[in-house]
């Protein structure tokens, strides 16, 4: 009797430490598991806070702010989900010290987190590529269309988008095709071409989302073409070029507006032709430059509509499409020494110029400007992972409704107008 108690005793024994081991081993099972997952996720970020003293002229007078702050933060997400299966994501914000009031056309999709806002972080990338085979893929989500080729020298950063910044810089939603030629065409063997479709606008009503009729506003609709090579001269250095085409079908007068869609009106389509050359250590040299051109051409269905002019949330002027073609250059080099970084940019708008750059609210959007634009910099790196960035931007700026697709009788006006910009930016990056 007592030996089967004894027995009984050590049988609970047993089961209670085979228990714990087997509880022991699933808590380990499931932190590895979790650490595994975290560490599919590759992290990185960025920080830069800005001092500036900004000054110029409009149409309300003189101005200056001689101790503004700003920062923005980015932060960067990859993950490799398979051999074909590839995750980028950023996350950002901009704004200023000590204010989180959002500017109005931040809430235009294509600025957020990059027009000057709120402290909320939002998602500026958020895509995934899915290799088919070595030559064809196609990239899904919110594109790499930001801080792209025509930016990089001037902010001592590897390429970052798909597109050129003077055709468009910032948040797009779509599909990209991407097709690699044959690697056996020696002057080919860097080619690529891309198909794009996005959407720029889409109708939905701010209560009710998809539940109620469509007042009769047709979707703004994105296609492209982007034939990307290099040259095949060795002596030249590293170099790449881009050819674009982009056809934009139904621009609406109030992209922006939310509670009232009925005040919308299609003006008609654009088209945007672009090329873009880079050149960087030129014939092994220190030497580094770039050649941006693009061209943009309105298709007027013949229709005006009301749009907020004034920014006094009523839309109430009169405007149609913009009535002729627009162009617009950009160029930039930069010389590098050992820890120090030389650089100049110029752009130029002309009268009719438009591109979805549009930032109406922040003065650092060069690429919208209709006039010129001079733009010098010294970036000192200090270590891997800390710069500071001195520069000085002048903008005369000659035509109004910068940034926009339409005007009053689809003329902007002229005017006398500048801008100047002399700070300093402290970068940090991991």
């Amino acid at each position: 009797m007592f030996a089967s108690g004894n027995m009984h005793e050590e049988i609970q024994k047993l089961k209670a430490e085979f228990d714990k081991k087997i509880y022991d081993l699933t808590q380990r099972i499931d932190e590895n598991e979790f650490q595994a997952s975290m560490n599919r996720i590759k992290w990185g970020g960025e920080l830069e806070n800005t001092w500036g003293f900004y000054s110029g002229k409009n149409e309300n007078g003189h101005f200056s702010n001689p101790n503004k702050w700003d920062m923005r933060l980015k932060l960067n997400m990859e993950a490799f989900i398979d051999k074909k299966t590839k995750f980028t994501g950023r996350l950002m914000m901009t704004k200023a010290w000590g204010s989180s009031t959002p500017e109005n056309l931040s809430s235009l999709d294509a600025l957020q987190g990059r027009a000057r806002g709120s402290s909320a972080v939002f998602v500026e990338r958020a895509y995934v590529d899915y290799w088919f085979n070595d030559r064809f893929a196609v990239t899904v989500g919110r594109q790499p269309s930001s801080d792209g080729p025509g930016m990089n020298l001037k902010y001592d950063i590897a390429r970052q988008a798909t597109y050129p910044a003077l055709l468009f810089n910032g948040a797009a939603d779509g599909i990209l095709v991407t097709y690699k030629l044959n690697s056996a065409i020696k002057p080919l063997i860097k080619t690529k071409i891309r198909l794009a479709y996005g959407k720029g606008y889409q109708w939905q009503d701010d209560e009710r989302g998809w539940s109620t009729r469509n007042p009769g506003i047709k979707d703004t609709e994105v296609y492209g073409l982007f034939f990307e090579s290099s040259l095949p001269y060795e002596d030249l250095g590293k170099n790449y070029f881009i050819i674009t085409t982009v056809r934009t079908k139904h621009l609406v007068t109030n992209p922006f507006e939310k509670k009232n869609a009925a005040v919308n009106t299609d003006l008609g389509s654009y088209s945007h032709y672009g090329f873009y050359f880079e050149n960087t250590k030129a014939f092994e040299s220190n030497f580094n430059y770039f050649v941006s051109y693009a061209l943009c051409v309105p298709h007027s269905n013949g229709k005006k509509g009301v749009a907020d002019l004034d920014s006094d949330g009523k839309p109430e002027t009169e405007v149609e499409l913009l009535k002729r073609k627009g162009y617009a250059y950009h160029v930039g080099v930069r010389y590098d020494l050992k820890s120090i970084k030389i650089g100049y940019e110029f752009n130029h708008g002309s009268k009719y110029w438009f591109s979805f750059s549009t930032n109406l609210y922040d003065p650092t959007n060069k690429l919208a400007v209709r006039g010129d634009v001079n733009d010098i910099y010294l970036i000192y790196r200090y270590d891997l992972y800390e710069s500071l960035r001195f520069g000085y931007m002048y903008a005369d700026i000659n035509y109004n409704y910068m940034g926009m697709y339409f005007a009053p009788g689809g003329e902007p006006n002229r005017v006398d107008d500048s801008l100047k910009l002399l700070y300093v930016t402290y970068d940090v990056r991991w």
